[in-house]
């Protein structure tokens, strides 16, 4: 006789269908989505091979192939100040896989100075990872001896005091402009291509004096006079800083790790987490001491919250020397 009631038979197949169909949707998101960081990451510098920002770079990513797990690879982008690798890392796709270096210029000073497409706002801010706090130096045969020395000179000799620069609105020459504005002098400013250049301008006696890292200062056995930081460096204990010779001037080159805006949530808590752990191994730690640039980590909102205050400040100071593009 017929039976409309299912068989033992069909009701396994159909708890096993529906099984199968609930398991589906709920691994279906999980599926979709592969674990980051899934392929090498590419790490912009917005520089050419073999300065500051590229080794510090290249030390960065050593560590942090250990640490997020995953094939780092340097892609170095040079030209208009650090723009155009900007620029195309703001194209990017934001899904971590291209991660950049920032630098204080790209970011905050090119943008201030002409039309550069992008400001601080167009980037997820990942960590800060330096500081390098400039340095005044002079020739070992330079009658100043100290900042104070220079100030008086220069309030005496009103334009006469030659100072150096990498080009007009960079940090170095941003820097004296702030001492000079402080101090109520005047000085004369003399921009070469690169710092190459300006040493050779400093010990052929074109110059009087540069602000420059105290690498530069290590490197050409330069005798600086005073430090733009806070604090005095570890390294020169008895150079002081520009608040002891009387005038409160801060100057640092900073970088850090930055990514197309967009990051998603996950990807940039992991990738905030793998910097700090690079940074905090011995190994990146004896690597930056080597080169006079200790290691100084900003997690993403404090490097968010200071890129901004960066902004602010240079702008405001590259619009009073009038130094913007018209």
């Amino acid at each position: 006789m017929a039976t409309d009631r299912p068989t033992h038979a069909s009701l396994r197949v159909f708890a096993c269908a529906t099984i199968s169909a609930v398991a589906a949707v709920l691994a279906g998101p999980a599926a979709a989505q592969d674990p980051y960081p899934s392929k090498p990451v590419t790490l912009v510098v917005p520089f050419g091979p073999g300065g500051t920002s590229d080794i510090m770079a290249r030390i960065l990513e050593r560590r942090l192939t250990d640490t997020l797990g995953a094939s780092i690879v340097v892609d170095n982008k040079a030209g208009a100040g650090g723009a155009i690798g900007m620029s195309q890392l703001m194209r990017a796709k934001p899904d971590g896989h291209t991660i950049g270096l920032s630098v204080i210029g790209p970011e905050v000073l090119q943008p201030a100075i002409r039309k550069t497409g992008y400001t601080y706002k167009d980037f997820d801010h990942i960590c800060g990872t330096y500081a390098v706090p400039l340095m005044m130096m002079v020739p070992k045969d330079s009658p100043f001896k100290t900042m104070a020395d220079v100030v008086d000179y220069a309030k005496r000799n009103p334009d006469k005091l030659t100072y150096g620069s990498s080009g007009p609105g960079t940090l170095l020459h941003l820097s004296m402009e702030m001492l000079l504005a402080k101090a109520g002098a005047k000085g004369l400013h003399v921009p070469y291509k690169s710092s190459g250049e300006m040493v050779t301008g400093l010990l052929g006696k074109q110059i009087m004096l540069f602000a420059e890292t105290p690498t530069v200062s290590k490197q050409y056995g330069l005798r600086p006079l005073a430090v733009f930081a806070e604090r005095r460096l570890a390294g020169y204990p008895d150079v002081p800083t520009a608040a002891e010779a009387g005038w409160p001037v801060q100057a640092t080159i900073w970088g850090g790790l930055i990514a197309p805006k967009g990051l998603p949530a996950p990807v940039l808590q992991k990738l905030e987490s793998a910097c700090q752990k690079a940074l905090a191994s011995d190994a990146y730690r004896a690597d930056a001491q080597r080169l006079d640039t200790p290691p100084e980590y900003k997690s993403a909102k404090e490097f968010a919250a200071f890129a901004q205050r960066q902004a602010e400040i240079y702008g405001k100071l590259i619009a009073d020397l009038d130094l913007a593009d018209k």
